[in-house]
């Protein structure tokens, strides 16, 4: 499976998933033109796209997914809440709801979402299925790991995983307090210690890469979570590919692969789907 992170952060996000033919967006916070220029980047193009997957209505995450959306004629999938918080027309975009804590198929992939804690509606987390079995969890915008999403992310070929903020650098930063506390809050964002610790966690035989998303431009530093992961990862005695997302451009292809047979994740619930 291949897996770009296409922008990460508060100025948008958007994660390029594609295998067996099948080439979707997990978030959409670019409009079609940038979009197109990030993919161009890692050289693929934007009219293979075949659907977006939206993890929560907040604009950094669902920006452009109307607008591409209607240009590609391809469906933006997600959850109810979601689609109700949004300013989304549903009679002029294609849109197909899935319940949370389900499992949907897009292609050749099968997604396996799951409720997340965060101040938006019906936030949700991914572990996206190859049809080899190799998986890929994605997590961003948590303010608290729950025993649910750390099982759901546990035994991931490739975990893109939170790593928000420096406490002490929010902390001592220029942010309203209103606005510090929110992102420290259990439905804000997890910060670089919590995102730590539950990687340790997550940690299992077949993860082969690593990448940290959606670091604060101004209450982080990839310097500061490369060296954190990288001591992580020593003192676990793990040897990985380590990445961490950029915002302002695509951060390259990581090229993920099964390591072991596949492991079933709790049985899948396939959803009913509702188109509108």
């Amino acid at each position: 499976m291949i897996v770009a992170p296409l922008g990460s952060g508060s100025a948008g996000n958007a994660y390029y998933f594609e295998s067996d033919g099948t080439s979707i967006l997990v978030d959409a916070g670019f409009g079609p033109r940038e979009t197109r220029r990030r993919l161009e980047q890692i050289g693929r193009e934007l009219t293979h796209l075949q659907a977006i997957v939206l993890t929560h209505e907040h604009y950094d995450h669902m920006r452009g997914a109307e607008s591409l959306a209607r240009k590609l004629s391809i469906p933006i999938y997600m959850t109810r809440g979601t689609l109700d918080a949004s300013t989304i027309d549903r009679n002029e975009t294609p849109v197909i709801v899935f319940n949370n804590n389900s499992t949907f198929s897009i292609g050749e992939l099968n997604v396996h979402a799951c409720r997340t804690l965060h101040d938006a509606t019906d936030p949700a987390c991914f572990v996206v299925e190859a049809r080899d079995g190799t998986r890929v969890g994605i997590a961003s915008d948590l303010g608290y790991v729950d025993e649910q999403v750390r099982h759901h992310l546990t035994g991931c070929d490739g975990l893109f995983f939170e790593s928000n903020h420096d406490l002490d650098m929010l902390r001592m930063g220029t942010y309203p307090w209103s606005l510090k506390r929110r992102i420290m809050s259990r439905v804000g964002h997890l910060s670089n210690d919590d995102s730590m610790l539950a990687v340790q966690r997550m940690i299992g035989a077949d993860l082969k890469t690593l990448c940290m998303i959606h670091l604060s431009q101004k209450n982080n530093h990839e310097s500061i979570v490369r060296d954190m992961a990288a001591r992580l990862l020593a003192k676990s005695g793990v040897q990985l590919e380590l990445g961490i997302a950029k915002q302002f451009d695509a951060t390259g292809l990581f090229d993920i692969k099964r390591r072991g047979p596949a492991r079933p994740l709790a049985p899948a619930r396939y959803t009913q789907m509702a188109l509108f």
